[in-house]
């Protein structure tokens, strides 16, 4: 199976598989991006209107929904003083079919600022959406979100995804530790510090609860942080209790542990921590995800030679293996709209982000070969994955679109692995 500490630091190459043949038309699928432009921001005052802009760029290309026109064509552009008047056919000259406008002024009464965001057809030159804000200085980073995610909905009818958060495992202070930070690789904050090898983190959906594996007691154990309670043991015995994941109403948890010298699934009430065994196989089996609906399980599992990706009811009953690509995968993670699975496949003795579309029975790759990329996770609208990589020497955080474009890094410092978006 896939190395258990999340391959922070570990160097011991996995053996090379032979590889299963198969056609490189899985090349992914195009997206239908929307060419959008960031205007300079007019602001009066104080205001820190460069930062402004570069945080709303980084809020579009995040979304997996626009291209962003790069600031070097739009610096052409003259900064307006009144959003609502565009220059539109400068706009449209520089490839800003789509066009945003932004003035930030004062609003002296409460000491607090006043931002103005429009946003603009550059070919018919009308208003698409025009938005204010008021708060203190100090929250502006948060009135420009507010707008990235009204821009967002108004385009796609879906909430943006800018208020959610990604927890991770990162060494940055020497230990493996549990951190969580804003969706854009920004406010890192350490959660656990327990001066241990901390990994595995899943995140409840109410946001209340942490369950990850540490090595506290010299065993990789399964523990749960709750706000306000402390943390508890879930799971300790001789073996492994790990890769735990929380269903969608937060009243169950899937995870995989060795009992009795073998490694199963296990499902646990949290309500009266009564666990289950859902798998009782000789072979290994762990890395188990809710699907969003919470009726099935999907999990690794090595019963008919290398690890590969199946699926069960959330009983244990009807299992079957998908069909993804590769003699070697690990790693599955339904998409939040439950119609893919990410996953992650070796081909020449690396990883790589696979997507399986369900309802097509189609494999898409998404990474190729750059480093080793693993523990894809989805973004709260199904339209991003953040996984780690290896592939700038240091185990780093990125997030893509799902067709593979649009990477950005998210971390810096030490090794950062374990993503788990949370919603």
């Amino acid at each position: 199976m896939k190395r258990l500490i999340c391959v922070v630091l570990l160097t011991v190459s996995l053996p090379l598989l032979a590889q299963q043949e198969f056609e490189l038309t899985l090349s992914t699928k195009a997206l239908d991006l929307i060419e959008i432009g960031v205007a300079g921001f007019h602001t009066e005052g104080n205001m820190d209107g460069a930062s402004a802009q570069q945080t709303l760029i980084r809020d579009l290309q995040l979304t997996g929904v626009f291209s962003v026109v790069p600031g070097r064509h739009m610096n052409l552009i003259p900064v307006v003083k009144d959003p609502t008047k565009p220059d539109c056919e400068q706009l449209l000259s520089v490839g800003a079919k789509v066009a945003v406008t932004v003035a930030i002024t004062p609003y002296t009464e409460i000491g607090e600022v006043l931002f103005h965001g429009v946003v603009t057809d550059t070919k018919t030159c009308k208003t698409i959406l025009s938005r204010r804000y008021r708060g203190e200085p100090g929250l502006l980073k948060k009135l420009v979100h507010s707008f990235a995610d009204d821009i967002i909905y108004t385009f796609t009818g879906q909430r943006g995804i800018t208020n959610s958060r990604i927890a991770f495992v990162s060494d940055a202070t020497g230990n493996q530790e549990v951190y969580i930070m804003d969706y854009n690789g920004d406010n890192i904050r350490q959660l656990t510090k327990i001066n241990s090898m901390t990994i595995f983190p899943a995140v409840s959906p109410d946001r209340q609860m942490i369950a990850f594996t540490s090595y506290y007691r010299g065993n990789p154990d399964l523990f749960l942080m709750t706000l306000g309670k402390g943390i508890e043991t879930l799971y300790s015995a001789e073996g492994i209790g790990s890769t735990p994941d929380f269903s969608r109403d937060g009243k169950w948890m899937v995870f995989s542990a060795s009992k009795e010298g073998n490694t199963d699934i296990y499902l646990l009430n949290l309500e009266s921590r009564k666990m289950t065994r859902l798998t009782n196989h000789v072979a290994i089996d762990t890395s188990p995800r809710f699907s969003p609906n919470g009726k099935e399980i999907v999990f690794t599992s090595d019963r008919f030679g290398a690890p590969r990706i199946y699926a069960m009811d959330r009983d244990g009953l009807n299992v079957r293996k998908l069909g993804t690509i590769g003699n070697y995968n690990d790693s599955p993670v339904w998409s939040p709209d439950g119609r893919k699975i990410a996953y992650v496949a070796m081909f020449n003795n690396r990883f790589d982000i696979f997507v399986l579309d369900v309802g097509e029975q189609k494999n898409y790759r998404l990474t190729n070969g750059e480093g080793s990329s693993e523990y894809p996770a989805w973004s709260p609208d199904a339209k991003r994955i953040v996984f780690a990589s290896n592939r700038n020497g240091s185990w780093q955080l990125y997030s893509m679109n799902i067709n593979g474009t649009g990477l950005i890094q998210l971390t810096e410092a030490g090794n950062n692995t374990c993503p788990f978006w949370v919603m």
